[in-house]
């Protein structure tokens, strides 16, 4: 029987080695001092509503409960986070840090890196706006992909406030300046200078604006960007990157951050700083995130947030491609016959105890042994117990 397009079946050593991923993302949100939270698979369609942006919720799995109420399965978990803080933490001492591990699900066809069950990693800092808040995610995001063995990983910032600033002084605004940022997400340069042809621009600076918009880099972008921003919220934010770059590069991650103008979220409640996280060899971004300070007021609680989210599957990929080492051997440390106390010891240990249920004989123990590479078999025998390792056996 054929399991539904977009989800799949994981079994024991790919569950292992996710699992082991998983764990080591749940250290580095440990080591910031974030607290884990878990909500409803599924929500009211309204809750999800007051966070997603059309795109998403047109991917949303809809249903209706016998009693006639919209549900819909959580497409991501920064909107649940953003409910559960303005319902019932909204008395806790500010700022919180929230994490979750959980899975989420989007009606979208599936394809190298996207499925329609997915597990998502992410944690959300509420209750604080600035710089050092949103450095704090991107920092984190940094070091959870470094912890998963992918070092490597490049990230791409931006900020909101530079793109409207830069788009006001071009001579865009409103239903204009929403078509124009379209065309620079997609990185369309074609269709971007047809449509500002046909709009009332300075043309000078829109060829700026081309050109940023085919840019990544670093001091260089923020310098050809800051003479044509136009509002005093566009240079603050200018200004904050350049902090943030300063960071990362007392950190030594100077090399792997750039900005890049046309990096612009797609989920309605980015309002500021966003970033993405990828490797070069992969077509689609491991991990990004931002601020959306607009976010929890829409559910009655006016405080700033900003968070990160990552996939876990896209980084299982990227380390499968690799042939990563990260994926353990073995499954089992020790495989026990013939005492039921000699394997509860071992457990105590801490260890991972398989109990021989077939009473095999000495020969055919360690052929299972080597055959499982389970690098120690003790048998208990009237005469004794008797350990053994594969390295001494052989």
């Amino acid at each position: 029987m054929r399991l539904p397009s977009g989800v799949r079946d994981w079994l024991p050593q790919e569950f292992a080695f996710k699992r082991d991923v998983e764990e080591r993302i749940r250290d580095v949100f440990r080591s910031w001092s974030y607290s884990e939270v878990l909500t409803p698979t599924f929500e009211s369609y309204e809750a999800l509503e007051q966070g997603l942006g059309e795109g998403l919720m047109q991917q949303t799995f809809r249903f209706t409960d016998p009693q006639g109420q919209s549900l819909a399965l959580r497409t991501e978990m920064t909107t649940p986070v953003a409910r559960v803080v303005s319902a019932r933490l909204r008395h806790a001492t500010l700022p919180l840090r929230l994490c979750y591990l959980a899975p989420a699900f989007r009606y979208e066809e599936p394809q190298l890196g996207r499925m329609r069950e997915f597990t998502q990693a992410g944690a959300e800092l509420i209750g604080a706006s600035g710089t050092t808040a949103d450095a704090e995610s991107l920092f984190m995001a940094v070091e959870t992909l470094d912890a998963v063995g992918l070092s490597d990983a490049r990230f791409d910032v931006n900020d909101a406030a530079i793109v409207d600033g830069v788009l006001a002084s071009v001579g865009l605004r409103g239903r204009q300046a929403e078509e124009c940022k379209a065309y620079i997400a997609e990185r369309n340069v074609v269709r971007l200078r047809e449509f500002g042809a046909h709009q009332a621009v300075n043309r000078e600076l829109f060829e700026i604006l081309v050109r940023l918009t085919m840019s990544r880099g670093r001091e260089d972008v923020l310098r050809l960007a800051r003479p044509i921003c136009a509002t005093e919220r566009s240079l603050t934010a200018l200004d904050r990157l350049e902090e943030i770059l300063r960071r990362a590069d007392a950190l030594g991650w100077g090399a792997r951050i750039n900005v890049d103008f046309a990096l612009l979220r797609d989920l309605r409640y980015y309002t500021g700083f966003v970033f993405e996280g990828y490797l070069d060899d992969l077509g689609f971004s491991l991990c990004g995130g931002g601020r959306y300070d607009q976010l929890l007021p829409r559910f009655g609680y006016d405080v700033p947030a900003v968070g990160w989210m990552v996939g876990v599957e896209r980084i299982l990929l990227a380390l499968e491609r690799r042939r990563a080492d990260e994926r353990p051997r073995n499954e089992v440390d020790v495989l026990v016959s013939g005492s039921d106390v000699v394997a509860q010891r071992e457990r105590s240990r801490g260890l991972r105890v398989r109990v021989d249920v077939r009473d095999l004989d000495r020969d055919a123990l360690l052929e299972y042994a080597r055959d499982k590479e389970i690098p120690r078999v003790i048998v208990a025998t009237g005469d004794g117990v008797e350990e053994l390792t594969l390295e001494e056996d052989a």
